[in-house]
């Protein structure tokens, strides 16, 4: 990615409610562990990797990676996608 000229992300507006992950977490280097929360389609509470984070039409999206149990063969599934903010929550 590469750096563009608008607003750095730790001075824009963050969520306010129970949202834990914010844009400001994508200043990190590399990827910061979240939980993923009733994301849709995965309902539970799943540990996960935030990658990057983008702007769309309802607001932050996250980019995250995370296991879930495959019920059919008895093993898992790793699963990545771009889910909304108020899916993730800081560790």
């Amino acid at each position: 990615m590469s750096r563009g000229d608008g607003t750095p992300l730790r001075d824009r507006p963050r969520r306010g409610g129970a949202v834990g992950a914010t844009p400001a977490d994508a200043e990190q280097e590399g990827g910061r562990h979240c939980w993923v929360v009733d994301s849709p389609g995965h309902p539970g509470r799943w540990p996960g990797l935030l990658l990057e984070w983008r702007r769309s039409e309802r607001g932050w999206d996250g980019l995250v990676a995370y296991v879930i149990p495959e019920p059919h063969d008895n093993g898992v599934r790793l699963v990545e996608r771009w889910v909304g903010a108020i899916h993730l929550e800081r560790v």
